[in-house]
């Protein structure tokens, strides 16, 4: 009890802030003293714990984050193939000449109006092509033409991935670009 006090007693006496040891206690070689210092630092314990915990994380949400982003890519794929046709189909508004779409399903693979460069769409994604029959230029080929007044050949190009369909419409008359989300049966 006596050293209860003496304790009180000597912590009344503390300057500074925090009070170090030395500075609170008369008596330092009492080994019974508080210690007003916290520890600051995690311990092994408590870092693996926390390792531990997002490993568990990582398991459950990984296969989900693979699948989110496969939808994304779908999703990006058929915004592009769009935008790829509407390019073409200003090159022949502006330019005042017929401009190709040119597609090869079996590669994936896109060309805006004969340009060397090629557009590749994801393997995951499954492709078929409709276009005016005069425009086919080998198996899984084919072109989607857009002439100098805004018309087109009209054509129809269709991204699948599992049990999801995106069809990407060109309207012959308009050369109107259009994605549409088709159902299971459509």
């Amino acid at each position: 009890m006596a050293d209860l006090i003496r304790e009180r007693h000597s912590a009344r006496q503390c300057k500074g802030f925090p009070p170090s040891r030395e500075s609170c206690f008369s008596h330092p070689s009492s080994s019974s003293l508080i210690s007003y210092h916290g520890s600051r630092a995690f311990t092994l314990l408590e870092t693996l714990m926390v390792l531990v915990i997002m490993a568990l994380g990582f398991v459950f949400v990984a296969p989900d984050f693979s699948r989110t982003m496969d939808s994304v890519r779908y999703r990006s794929a058929a915004r592009e193939v769009a935008s790829g046709l509407r390019q073409v189909r200003g090159i022949a508004l502006s330019q005042g000449r017929e401009a190709v779409f040119f597609m090869n399903v079996e590669e994936r693979v896109y060309r805006i109006n004969q340009h060397k460069k090629s557009y590749h769409l994801p393997a995951f994604i499954d492709l078929k092509l409709e276009t005016a029959e005069s425009e086919l230029s080998g198996p899984g080929q084919g072109n989607i033409r857009f002439y100098p007044n805004g018309s087109a050949t009209g054509g129809r190009i269709v991204l699948s991935w599992g049990d999801r369909r995106r069809r990407v419409d060109v309207n012959w008359l308009t050369g109107r670009v259009t994605i549409t989300e088709m159902d299971r049966e459509g």
